[in-house]
C-alpha cells in the first residue's frame, strides 16, 4: 500500500527547497552551489516522494539517476525528468568544493520553472490517487 504520509512530508519539504530558489534567483546573492544544493534537495525529496506514493523503498542517496531509474521501474514515464540528473553532483560535490567560474552558470529561472512543474505533477499523482482511494 502506498504510504501517502511519507509522499507528503517529502512534497512539503521540497516546497520549502523550492521556495528557498525561487529566493535565490540572485547570482549576485547566492552562488550557483548554494541555489544549486537547494534545488538538487527540492528534486531529490520530490522523487522520494513519488517513490513511498508507488509503495517503493525510498533509499538514502542524493543519486537522482538512481531515483529516476527507480521510478521507471516502478512503471512512471519519467522521461522529461532526466535532465534534472546534472543536479546531482550539487548534492555532494559542490558543497565541498567551488562551482568552476568556467562551468556555463545555471539556468535559474528554467531550473525554478521546472522543479515547480515536477512539484505539480507529483503532486497532482498523489492527490489523484488519494482521491480515487477514498471514494
Amino acid at each position: 500500500m502506498p504510504d501517502h504520509e511519507i509522499a507528503r512530508r517529502m512534497l512539503e519539504a521540497a516546497r520549502r527547497d523550492l521556495q528557498a530558489i525561487v529566493n535565490m534567483r540572485d547570482p549576485e546573492l547566492f552562488r550557483d552551489e548554494i541555489f544549486g544544493l537547494h534545488a538538487q534537495q527540492a528534486v531529490e525529496k520530490i522523487l522520494k516522494g513519488w517513490l513511498a506514493h508507488r509503495d517503493r523503498e525510498v533509499p538514502r542517496t542524493h543519486n537522482l539517476r538512481l531515483l529516476l531509474l527507480l521510478l521507471t521501474q516502478a512503471g512512471e514515464e519519467v522521461t522529461g525528468e532526466w535532465d534534472f540528473v546534472d543536479l546531482t553532483p550539487f548534492a555532494v560535490q559542490f558543497r565541498y568544493e567551488s562551482w568552476d567560474a568556467t562551468d556555463a552558470p545555471l539556468d535559474r529561472e528554467g531550473v525554478v520553472h521546472k522543479v515547480n512543474a515536477l512539484l505539480r505533477r507529483v503532486n497532482g499523482i498523489i492527490d489523484g490517487a488519494s482521491a480515487q482511494a477514498s471514494h
